[in-house]
């Protein structure tokens, strides 16, 4: 009796073991190596924002928080008809490539869509100048074609995110720049080359 009863106790460990073994490597498989800041932005769920916020690292925003906003910023990708989600997979590629460092809070696709890559308490890098940043918000849009002009969808919903963004950070119109202003950039290349559609944008604006 006493034999069977060790030989028990030896399988009950045993089984104890194994199951916490499983729920180990389960927990390890499933873990994320980066830990992704939450997307930190109290806008209109009517704008469909998609939060996909891309990886912290030397390449893409470092994580530093974001000082007083005094502008937004509108830049185009300069990609003619790419997605905003292949701009934002770039962006968040470079943390692996380190081919160049860049990122923005919000990409707007060809469909209207509006991506998140960036929280808004932090920094991205998108203006080329560094004290720039630590004050904007940053806007990339997606465009049709090599002129840069942006199609109905994009422009609609640039119009209805720079809205919101005028109420949450309480600022005026003058305060939409573009990557122009701030660098001299031909960025966005079509309301730069048309500075009668940049006044037309801004005029669109509540």
């Amino acid at each position: 009796m006493q034999y069977k009863k060790i030989v028990t106790q030896t399988a009950l460990i045993t089984v104890a073991f194994l199951a916490v073994f499983v729920l180990l490597v389960s927990i390890l498989k499933n873990r994320d190596t980066h830990v992704t800041p939450p997307a930190n932005n109290n806008l209109s769920s009517e704008l469909n924002i998609r939060s996909e916020i891309i990886t912290v690292s030397d390449y893409t925003y470092d994580g530093e928080k974001l000082g007083e906003v005094n502008n937004i910023v509108v830049h185009y990708v300069a990609n003619p008809g790419s997605s905003a989600m292949a701009n934002r997979n770039y962006f968040n590629s470079l943390a692996e490539t380190k081919a160049t460092a860049a990122s923005a809070h919000f990409i707007v696709g060809l469909d209207g869509e509006i991506i998140q890559c960036v929280p808004l308490d932090c920094v991205s890098w998108a203006n080329g100048n560094l004290e720039s940043n630590r004050h904007s918000i940053t806007i990339e849009c997606c465009h049709p074609d090599e002129s840069g002009k942006f199609n109905y969808k994009t422009y609609t919903s640039l119009i209805l995110l720079i809205n919101e963004l005028l109420r949450e950070y309480d600022l005026e119109k003058n305060s939409v720049i573009r990557h122009y202003d701030v660098t001299g950039k031909m960025c966005p290349l079509y309301y730069v080359q048309n500075e009668g559609e940049w006044e037309k944008l801004i005029g669109d604006l509540k």
